[in-house]
């Protein structure tokens, strides 16, 4: 990629339809998986995928985390035209994540059973969740690398690559989920081989990359380790939390329903969470295509640039935002039959709280694109700060304070209040001076 001589809407668009397209088809065949499962094995087969849902999580922080860090460095010594820092990015970010999936592929080749009681697998779950693990034990490696070299190839230019590879995965793992389930009847044991499958297209695929033409990605003796494992953490930290955030509302949430309503509205609220993973996932793809191209502009000292990317991206991340929103604001009812059916759980009051939960969903494009841009340009507190506020203090206070305050009702309206609160404290970061250096920030 050379920013300096190429039309940035351009290389912008070049960057962003493979990224928002990869992004929705990895929401798309999680949702397939629950729903192929869950025809076959019954609400026993989607509670026991439920149980190995925080599995995927997990190896999207930890992709994240190193994966972001590294990348982001690389980018900026690639537009510094420093080859030497571009390699060291990549060797020491590789070494931590291949250290770290090695320890937990350990973990949970060795302690799946207990992981799964941990994360809410009875008697009756059990050995369902052990039919689906017994395959994904064999792949664990495949997910944390696999996100994690996607970053590095589509920050080295070749972001087509990088899409074409989660497509391939998915689209494989969407016909496998239901030719090996149904038609080979392997039932929930299908799933997890077509999942396994599917991921390792997608690795094979991007390992081309390191053998085209187009690969500057290398790997050199590692230079000034601890320090730069340090920074690659640090700038990675604020998508560790965004990622690990989700998991942790939906907690609060549950608990919260539970205490002042009953199964039913938990139900919907289980409904309206998963379509806030699916948009928060595929807001991801705004800011993994703004971030190579801000990174590698900044390292060029090609501020006037800067901006403009992150002026496109914020348009962006408002129009999905509106889309998003107005959809689903729409047709509630339409998305609750699709994961319950004509079920007795469908309530009465189930486009009411649909609706309300789903006006959060216009600001959440544009909070995760600041997260991703704020790292970009190396503003590691402030990303983090948004994070840990977004993800933790904003949403926990308000899930428990606004149905105490204001009524039972009203916390179907807790995570609008705090994706607002967010915007416009992204919006006054975007606009305050970068005061360690005392220029205007980017």
């Amino acid at each position: 990629m050379d920013s300096k001589e190429t039309n940035l809407k351009k290389l912008y668009l070049k960057y962003l339809f493979p990224s928002l397209f990869s992004g929705l088809v990895m929401s798309i065949y999680s949702l397939v998986d629950m729903i192929v499962v869950g025809q076959y094995e019954g609400s026993n087969g989607t509670a026991a995928l439920a149980c190995i849902a925080p599995f995927w999580t997990f190896f999207c922080c930890l992709s994240v985390l190193f994966g972001n860090g590294g990348a982001v460095l690389f980018s900026i010594a690639k537009g510094e035209g420093n080859k030497k820092d571009e390699k060291n990015a990549f060797t020491i970010s590789f070494v931590l994540i291949c250290v770290i999936t090695a320890i937990v592929w350990l973990i949970i080749f060795l302690f799946d059973a207990q992981l799964l009681r941990l994360f809410g697998a009875d008697e009756t779950l059990m050995p369902l969740a052990l039919r689906y693990m017994k395959w994904l034990k064999l792949g664990v490696p495949l997910w944390p690398i696999g996100y994690f070299l996607a970053m590095f190839v589509r920050n080295d230019g070749s972001p087509l690559l990088a899409g074409a590879a989660t497509i391939a995965g998915g689209v494989l793992n969407v016909f496998g989920d239901f030719f090996l389930t149904f038609t080979c009847d392997l039932g929930i044991e299908g799933a997890g081989i077509a999942t396994v499958v599917g991921q390792s297209i997608a690795f094979l695929i991007l390992l081309t990359h390191f053998i085209s033409k187009k690969n500057t990605v290398s790997f050199t003796r590692m230079t000034d380790f601890w320090r730069k494992s340090k920074e690659i953490t640090s700038i990675g930290f604020s998508s560790f939390i965004c990622s690990v955030s989700m998991g942790f509302m939906m907690i609060l949430f549950n608990n919260q329903i539970v205490a002042y309503f009953g199964n039913n509205e938990l139900a919907i609220y289980g409904i309206a969470g998963n379509i806030f993973t699916l948009i928060q996932t595929f807001s991801y793809g705004i800011g993994n295509a703004a971030q190579p191209i801000v990174a590698e502009s900044l390292g060029a000292k090609q501020t006037d640039q800067v901006k403009q990317v992150r002026k496109m991206g914020s348009i962006t991340a408002i129009i999905i935002g509106c889309l998003v929103m107005l959809i689903t604001m729409l047709i509630p009812m339409q998305i609750a039959k699709l994961y319950l059916g004509n079920s007795e759980q469908i309530i009465a009051s189930t486009p009411f709280i649909l609706r309300s939960y789903f006006t959060c969903l216009l600001f959440v494009p544009f909070n995760v694109f600041a997260t991703y841009y704020l790292q970009a340009i190396r503003r590691v507190k402030e990303s983090v700060c948004i994070s840990v506020l977004r993800g933790f203090f904003l949403s926990g206070a308000f899930v428990y304070l606004f149905p105490s305050i204001l009524g039972a009702n009203a916390i179907w309206f807790a995570m609008l209040g705090a994706e607002m609160v967010t915007m416009l404290l992204a919006v006054w970061m975007f606009k305050i001076k970068n005061f360690k250096n005392g220029t205007k920030s980017y």
